[in-house]
């Protein structure tokens, strides 16, 4: 039987230990996701209605970005929403509505802000 060196289980503890750090991390960068969301029309207006999600146990804020496109997947417009405060658990959205035609389809980024190195 192999005995297993104390450098050796040291070194896995630190390991497994950065592991667990790591996804606990990876977790919680985008706590906010978009659970639900709709293309809604008002005359000619357009705007988009849902609910978002924060899973962290914190307030979180976020940039709600909202591209438009046409029948054929050209980018036709966009619209923006800032909502300052979701707190845990789920929370409904609507954005501001915007003078388009023609929109068939639309994608949502969640802007989460600047990370630590800037970007």
């Amino acid at each position: 039987m192999r005995r297993i060196r104390k450098s050796s289980l040291i070194v896995f503890v630190l390991i497994a230990g950065f592991t667990i750090f790591l996804v606990h991390a990876l977790l919680n960068v985008s706590p906010v996701t978009v659970i639900a969301s709709h293309l809604q029309r008002d005359g000619e207006r357009v705007f988009i209605s849902g609910e978002l999600n924060n899973a962290s146990d914190r307030p979180a804020a976020i940039d709600l970005e909202v591209h438009y496109f046409d029948s054929s997947g050209r980018p036709i417009g966009q619209n923006a929403v800032r909502i300052d405060t979701i707190a845990p658990g789920t929370r409904e959205f609507r954005t501001p509505p915007i003078a388009l035609s023609g929109v068939k389809d639309f994608t949502l980024y969640l802007n989460h802000g600047r990370n630590p190195y800037g970007n």
